[in-house]
């Protein structure tokens, strides 16, 4: 009986396998359509957590709180236009990410820059790109068709598809974390090495090229250099924050 059961029922459910897996591949499509990806956009900057989340982000990531000032709540409900609950859910949520600090008598901090700090995120990664180099080289990818046909790309975009390449979404993430943990030292860079452009263009052309040994030793170099200037990076970071906003008075 179980038998004839099982073969009455193998027709129903190849067929209902066969409409699961349209259905999903039709919910793919549409997640990955432009309108679709439209309507999110739209709905994530009218929703109050995921706006004052972008925005105080962005902001953390720019550079624009100075490191252990506060984060004011209410200063940045107003700036936003939004009420207190989902600017304080958002800087919640950015603790987190390590980009806000919980403040010892309650409320938010900037995170105070620290010299071993600075130079244990670059080293992690660093940890995240030769890990990624690893998996690229195992599977036999070619890192450089993924950039063939991109223009105009920074290291940070370079870095970014590297890592991408691997295809492991927790390496990815936690790359992606720290890399924004080390955003706000983006402009020390640029004032400390003169040579950046140089640098980069450097690094760039062993993407390029596809040979994964002179591109490992290269991005090595990369960070280690900035392990190494860890403290007057800090430095400058802390003296941008010093400086009058541009249009300011005197």
């Amino acid at each position: 009986m179980i038998r004839r059961f099982l073969g009455g029922a193998a027709p129903f459910c190849g067929e209902f396998l066969v409409r699961t897996s349209q259905l999903v591949g039709e919910a793919v499509w549409a997640a990955n359509s432009p309108a679709f990806r439209q309507e999110a956009d739209v709905t994530r900057r009218r929703d109050p957590f995921m706006l004052a989340l972008d925005h105080i982000r962005e902001r953390a990531g720019a550079g624009r709180y100075a490191p252990g000032q506060p984060v004011v709540i209410v200063d940045e409900a107003r700036r936003l236009g939004l009420s207190t609950t989902p600017v304080r859910e958002a800087l919640a949520w950015l603790c987190g990410e390590g980009l806000i600090e919980r403040a010892p008598q309650g409320g938010f901090l900037a995170p105070r820059l620290d010299a071993a700090v600075v130079r244990d995120r670059f080293a992690f990664r660093l940890h995240c790109v030769a890990t990624s180099l690893d998996i690229i080289a195992e599977e036999g990818a070619d890192l450089a068709a993924s950039l063939t046909g991109a223009s105009g790309l920074t290291m940070a975009d370079r870095l970014d598809i590297l890592v991408r390449s691997a295809g492991n979404q927790i390496l990815f993430n936690a790359f992606e974390r720290i890399g924004r943990q080390l955003l706000s030292l983006a402009s020390a860079e640029r004032k400390l090495f003169p040579d950046l452009a140089e640098e980069a263009f450097a690094v760039a052309r062993l993407f390029e090229g596809g040979s994964l040994p002179p591109l490992r030793l290269a991005l090595v170099a990369y960070h280690q250099r900035r392990m190494d200037a860890a403290p007057l990076l800090i430095l400058e970071r802390e003296a941008e924050n010093l400086r009058p906003a541009k249009g300011a008075g005197t």
